[in-house]
């Protein structure tokens, strides 16, 4: 029961944001009792906190495993990071490409004046988790010869975190999954030209 409700805490939270979230609506979609949610949760905000955790951990997971692969390239990295991403849009906007939002920590920071200190506080550690994960890829780039020994490393790393902690926004504002595949291409495009060494 409680992976239950953390799963579809997490759907809504992803729909409707913190604010849109209450136990009355879980427990009409799992046909159970509030007092069933209070139980296993204690309150609105417990339940929030343990869902970010849990979500945070499976994305860093896979952020790390992509972003720490020596094997892979550059770009190899950006396109699995594309493809997680076109994965996750695809799963809230199943039937169409209307740009609905499709990521919990985007989606939870636009609340940020509501949430709890905790909440804040895991959101802050993941986005300073992305960024040491991306340098350890652009680091790796230049180790390998792939990007040149004297490419402004920290500088190609700021471009690359803002694509992935605005890529929500990116797709709510054009509407469509294209625009933020096109960021990304775009992106990697110019550091390639500006600081490979193919």
């Amino acid at each position: 029961m409680r992976n239950r409700i953390r799963l579809v805490a997490e759907e809504l939270l992803v729909k409707h944001g913190y604010r849109g979230v209450s136990f009355r609506q879980i427990s009409e979609i799992l046909n159970t009792t509030r007092a069933n949610l209070h139980y296993h949760f204690g309150s609105k905000d417990g339940l929030i906190e343990e869902v970010l955790e849990d979500y945070a951990n499976r994305t860093l997971d896979r952020y790390r495993d992509i972003w720490t692969d020596a094997t892979m390239t550059l770009r190899e990295k950006v396109d699995a990071i594309v493809r997680m991403s076109r994965e996750r849009y695809q799963h809230y906007n199943p039937n169409s490409d209307k740009g609905e939002p499709w990521s919990l920590m985007i989606r939870l920071r636009s609340d940020s004046d509501a949430l709890t200190p905790k909440m804040r506080a895991k959101l802050q550690d993941v986005t300073r988790e992305f960024e040491t994960l991306v340098r350890v890829g652009v680091r790796g780039a230049v180790q390998s010869g792939e990007l040149v020994a004297d490419a402004p490393q920290e500088q190609l790393v700021i471009q690359l975190v803002n694509i992935i902690h605005y890529a929500g926004s990116v797709t709510r504002d054009h509407g469509n999954f294209g625009r933020l595949a096109d960021l990304w291409e775009a992106t990697l495009s110019t550091i390639e030209r500006a600081y490979g060494t193919k």
